[in-house]
């Protein structure tokens, strides 16, 4: 495996640790993770607090994610919800009210600013990995950032507008690192964006830039929201559980993907 960077600049230890720190956790995890470890969550705010709506069926089919959901809930100040049939789930393509759209807009204006070049990247259409194109899983992407980030080309940026819009008003600058990784089977540019209320990790395969924004997560005994809450209204994510080989360790992650075209016309 060959690194080659651009440019090489001196990078925040805070980013450096964060991130090294995610990749240590999820490799004592079991990362062979079977679709009874994911869920969809949507939310939205009743009576003045952040509410989750779970899935009607976790407690019978995935009780370890809700004993987690349910754990995040407690510490954070929000209420879990367990009944979501009264809420409009469509998926998210179809419901342009949604924040998952307008992230998606903000995302595309950061490449842009970062030199990306071509139009802004439109979501993909159909919204998935398109066929040939590289699956890199989050836990494998997260393991390759971490590798490589001390080699990486770090800027740092204001957000765009349509950024701040959808993650709460944050107007705290981003950390934006990339970095290419060339390998036997491909090449890929990898990105990492941080800062206090905005985490995203991805790369680009061919025609398309991959985007996970991390909202929050961390260990069964103390996870967290990393987003502004306000962000986290009128929204629509995935969650994932980690199992882990040490009683009590499960570790959770929650999150948006996002497939985006690059260098369309």
């Amino acid at each position: 495996m060959v690194l080659k960077v651009a440019l090489e600049n001196q990078v925040n230890p805070e980013s450096t640790s964060w991130i090294n720190g995610l990749s240590s956790v999820l490799r004592l995890c079991d990362n062979n993770i079977d679709l009874s470890l994911k869920t969809i969550i949507c939310s939205d705010g009743k009576n003045g607090r952040l509410a989750l709506y779970v899935p009607p069926e976790m407690s019978d089919y995935q009780p370890e994610n809700l004993r987690y959901l349910h754990v995040l809930a407690n510490r954070n100040g929000c209420t879990l919800i367990e009944d979501r049939r009264e809420l409009d789930i469509r998926p998210f393509v179809e419901r342009r009210d949604l924040k998952p759209n307008q992230l998606a807009e903000g995302i595309s204006d950061l490449l842009q600013q970062t030199g990306m070049p071509g139009p802004r990247a439109p979501l993909s259409s159909p919204h998935r990995l398109a066929p040939g194109n590289l699956n890199v899983t989050l836990p494998q992407l997260i393991d390759m950032v971490a590798h490589s980030i001390g080699k990486s080309k770090c800027v740092v940026l204001l957000p765009p507008p349509s950024l701040v819009a959808t993650t709460g008003n944050e107007t705290y600058p981003i950390c934006a690192y990339g970095c290419r990784l060339i390998t036997a089977d491909a090449e890929l540019t990898l990105s990492f964006f941080d800062s206090p209320g905005f985490k995203a990790i991805g790369y680009t395969t061919n025609n398309q830039f991959v985007m996970h924004v991390l909202i929050g997560g961390g260990p069964l005994k103390s996870p967290h929201i990393w987003a502004n809450y306000d962000a986290m209204r009128n929204n629509r994510f995935r969650f994932q559980l980690f199992r882990s080989t040490q009683p009590g360790q499960d570790y959770g992650l929650l999150y948006n993907t996002f497939f985006l075209n690059i260098g369309a016309n």
